[in-house]
């Protein structure tokens, strides 16, 4: 007799197969798909991606993409780096989406649940997910939004509330005048706002992109007034408003200062070429919680995210011979090591780059068009 092939899926039950995906990397993971139509059927599933995406930002599992001279990608594993157990890191280049273009030209805005944002020139903004590869084109060339791109604001963002990603467009024309449009993923539409913006707060710090938390967008942004109003101006996704957060007063009237954020936390950094001050706010929206938590003694520094709980990963740049290099620094600013990974030109990459998480999530609208097909399917089996 013949005897029977016994793989995996014979032998471990289903849910230990399961829980053994929950702790692969989603890139990996998505190569695994094709080995079996039961592999298929649980990575494919929407809801193993939210439990999958949800350990792994537990676990600070995070990955930092730069755009090279507006052409091309470039990822690496930040986790990784320091990890000397570990082979070693490489800046591994990644295709970006394609529309077959000679000249394409690409402007990292930020990312979102392992999705990230770009700009395409002349006005096209495209949503790509570097582990699936998918990707979502989006033309704004009928929205009249002011010439001069340096006063247009970019936001990416998830609204729980609708389950939908929206992308969010802000600008004031010369003529102080206010717009706001985003665009729904879920609808594949463009939504007129009618969301009232503080009046002072009209110049901006940190042109361009925004940042991602608590199921808000934010910009850093300063009065067109005086100084007193700096601060932080967050976008409400789920309520579709308007409010505003204060800066430490040591910062207020500094330049140039970034807004980041560092453990789930909102962060500011002021950096020259001799030291690097990064503020924490412990505790979101109370502008007392803000401290001085790293005072770092060496300047031309990035700070990317947090290690091993106190320790922060930065992206050190050396000006004298125009290279990028990864540093590790403990919380009193002492420099613990380099990585590794060789040096860079950096003078390519026009600090276009965002931190995220990888994820295996689609698209709301890809949801929406297999739940039609499986109804579809259904109703013919009935017939």
């Amino acid at each position: 007799m013949e005897r029977k092939q016994v793989g995996m899926n014979d032998i471990l039950p289903r849910e230990l197969i399961r829980r053994i995906f929950l702790r692969v990397p989603a890139k990996d993971l998505f190569r695994l798909r094709f080995v079996s139509k039961l592999w298929h059927s649980f990575i494919s599933d929407p809801d193993f991606a939210e439990l999958h995406y949800n350990l792994y930002s537990a676990v600070s599992s995070r990955s930092y993409l730069l755009v090279k001279d507006y052409t091309s990608a470039y990822c690496v594993h930040l986790d990784r780096l320091f990890d000397v157990a570990a082979a070693p890191p490489t800046l591994k280049e990644v295709s970006l989406p394609s529309r077959k273009k000679p000249y394409p030209h690409f402007r990292l805005l930020g990312s979102c649940r392992g999705f990230v944002l770009l700009k395409e020139k002349p006005d096209f903004l495209v949503i790509w997910n570097p582990v699936t590869g998918s990707s979502k084109t989006i033309s704004y060339s009928h929205i009249k939004v002011p010439r001069d791109d340096s006063i247009i604001r970019y936001g990416f963002g998830f609204d729980a509330s609708r389950d939908d990603y929206l992308i969010v467009l802000s600008w004031h024309d010369y003529y102080i005048q206010h717009g706001l449009v985003c665009f729904s993923l879920r609808t594949n539409s463009w939504i007129d706002l009618d969301a009232a913006l503080p009046e002072t707060r009209v110049r901006w710090k940190q042109k361009l992109s925004a940042l991602f938390l608590h199921g808000a967008i934010h910009w850093l942004c300063y009065s067109s007034r005086d100084h007193i109003e700096d601060g932080i101006l967050i976008f409400d996704l789920k309520e579709r408003s308007f409010s505003t957060i204060s800066m430490p007063t040591q910062l207020v009237g500094c330049y140039p200062i970034y807004l980041i954020t560092l453990g789930g936390c909102l962060a500011l950094y002021s950096d020259d070429k001799h030291k690097t001050e990064i503020w924490v706010m412990k505790e979101y929206k109370v502008p007392s919680s803000w401290i001085l938590m790293y005072d770092i003694p060496y300047g031309n520094n990035l700070p990317l995210c947090m290690s091993n709980g106190s320790d922060i990963i930065a992206l050190n740049f050396t000006p004298r011979y125009c290279k990028i290099r990864f540093a590790k620094y403990n919380v009193s600013g002492e420099l613990l090591n380099y990585s590794p990974l060789p040096l860079s030109e950096y003078y390519y990459f026009h600090r276009s780059f965002s931190v995220y998480t990888g994820s295996l999530f689609p698209f709301p609208c890809d949801i929406k068009d297999r739940d039609k097909k499986k109804k579809t399917v259904q109703s013919y089996g009935e017939a």
